[in-house]
């Protein structure tokens, strides 16, 4: 399956005192996922997209699943795939496991928008081109971008 992976080290600042990650860090920890693929996959940095582009990728649906904990000292490597591109929007699905045992699934939609005014605006064609290589349908094969 075509995916970007990003790889987390849980650390004190993302725990409650009990070790367990405190389950906002998850998250943080999904935008950093995301923010890096935007960058060294897409090669598009956040820095140009709300600087110089003008526009923001809010998120307008999220869901998340814990089916175990994290604890401090975990290594959580995350998997972004995209089950779904359109005009001004992507679905987006991360996997954060440790080992073989999957700790957190996150699904949600990305909205590109200008970030003054708030509309929605077109991915960029060279953006949906560089989409297309995390693009996969839900049984995990490659799919096509829906209009």
């Amino acid at each position: 399956m075509p995916t970007y992976t990003y790889v987390h080290d849980v650390m004190l600042r993302d725990c409650e005192p009990s070790g367990i990650v405190f389950l906002p860090r998850y998250f943080d920890m999904v935008h950093t996922v995301i923010e890096n693929w935007l960058d060294e996959a897409l090669d598009w940095p956040m820095s140009q997209i709300q600087g110089s582009d003008g526009l923001s990728v809010p998120f307008v649906n999220i869901s998340a699943d814990f089916p175990a904990p994290s604890r401090l000292g975990d290594r959580l490597t995350w998997r972004l795939a995209v089950r779904e591109m359109r005009r001004s929007s992507m679905w987006l699905e991360l996997t954060g496991t440790t080992g073989a045992e999957t700790r957190v699934e996150v699904t949600g939609t990305l909205v590109l928008s200008e970030a003054v005014a708030l509309r929605t605006r077109r991915w960029p064609d060279a953006i949906t081109e560089r989409v297309k290589d995390y693009l996969v349908a839900p049984d995990g094969k490659a799919r096509k971008i829906a209009e």
